[in-house]
């Protein structure tokens, strides 16, 4: 079992046999490859692992961050930010028909920006609405919590069921809502007001088991740096967040859309490791975990280089091929376990990258964003 999950964290887009053969031959200390195991005797093991064994792993991994206070906090709460992504896995011709995956998938997200860590991951059909996802997430979250959304979720519904759960939210509604009371303030020129919504349909009240009542939330203009004006939808009050603080607190949504890269286009999340659906669910949960072991990593290397936080952060992508490389013997115990681990610190704190508060750099507008082939895994 440690081999097997040991083998999962350091997976990444290329032939099964030669990661395989790499793995055994990084474990046992030879050169070049070294046969442990066929492709297909790890598919029979990994085909066996319970998939929320590994969620229960990154609970565990998170729940130590929390508690060694590394989940930094905004205003004395802990800022989750919710979205999905397009997850589509490679796929091709085989012999599987029921279990086989969908080439078109969604993957929502729970993330801490404030230490990088992926909170929840759930994979969904194509089908699937962003909202219900986040809904089915939101048992997730704690009283001293705050989520932050995008335009996506706005809903006079959703606005209902979150006042009467007691969850903080702020999300912007300035394009996709629809509200009649959100045109109303954008143009009386106020930066902030309380403001009424229409009540929930009868529909939607009895669909996602929201009151009828007229949801009442906070309207706060934002001016981003470029001098756009966005509208932000939240229940905190004047004296939990005044307008000016709002800036921070959606800027910090950003890192989900960072999380997502890193895990489809650093760690090869779509590059899967088998056909079926069981596999590809396996792949998420160790992409997740890895991933939240390398940003723990990075924070430990930067407080022990002393970086200044402003101005200087551990280079990701470095991070990724590193741990890639030193995770399975940092799990398995080989060696000397504490000279690993300092080895790994301080080349972190050495391949660090400049950081710019502020800089911006917005998306092609006709980008089409490339998704890999199975025949592509060198």
């Amino acid at each position: 079992m440690p081999a097997l999950i040991a083998t999962l964290l350091s997976m990444r887009g290329q032939s099964q046999q030669v990661m395989l053969d790499s793995f055994f031959a990084s474990v046992c200390g030879t050169d070049g490859l070294h046969r442990g195991i066929t492709d297909r005797g790890f598919a029979r093991a990994r085909d066996g692992l319970h998939a929320p064994a590994l969620t229960a792993l990154n609970d565990f991994v998170v729940q130590r961050a929390e508690a060694a206070g590394m989940v930094l906090r905004w205003r004395g709460l802990r800022v989750v930010a919710g979205d999905g992504s397009v997850l589509m896995p490679s796929v091709r011709a085989c012999h599987l028909s029921r279990s086989a995956a969908s080439a078109d998938q969604r993957l929502f997200a729970l993330f801490l920006p404030g230490a990088e860590l992926t909170l929840h991951a759930a994979v969904y059909g194509a089908e699937g609405a962003e909202r219900q996802m986040l809904v089915e997430a939101l048992d997730l979250l704690g009283p001293d919590d705050v989520l932050v959304l995008d335009r996506g979720y706005p809903a006079a519904w959703l606005v209902a069921l979150l006042n009467e759960r007691g969850i903080r939210y702020c999300m912007r509604c300035d394009n996709d809502s629809g509200w009649s009371a959100m045109t109303a303030f954008m143009r009386s020129g106020a930066d902030q007001a309380w403001v009424t919504l229409k009540a929930p349909s009868v529909d939607d009240a009895a669909v996602w088991g929201c009151s009828r009542t007229p949801p009442r939330l906070r309207l706060v203009r934002q001016v981003a740096p470029n001098g756009a004006v966005r509208v932000l939808a939240t229940n905190l009050d004047e004296h939990t967040a005044p307008a000016h603080a709002f800036a921070d607190l959606y800027h910090q949504r950003w890192r989900i859309e960072e999380a997502f890269k890193r895990l489809k286009h650093r760690m090869k999340l779509e590059c899967v490791s088998g056909l079926s659906q069981h596999a590809l669910l396996i792949d998420v949960a160790a992409k997740v975990l890895a991933d939240n072991l390398a940003s723990l990593m990075c924070i430990a290397a930067a407080q022990q280089a002393k970086l200044p936080s402003a101005s200087r952060r551990c280079n990701r992508a470095y991070a990724a091929v590193l741990l890639q490389r030193t995770l399975p013997r940092l799990v398995l115990l080989i060696g000397d376990f504490i000279a690993a681990v300092t080895d790994v610190l301080r080349l972190l704190g050495a391949n660090t990258q400049r950081f710019i508060a502020g800089r911006s750099r917005p998306r092609p507008v006709h980008h089409v964003k490339p998704h890999p082939s199975a025949v592509y895994k060198g």
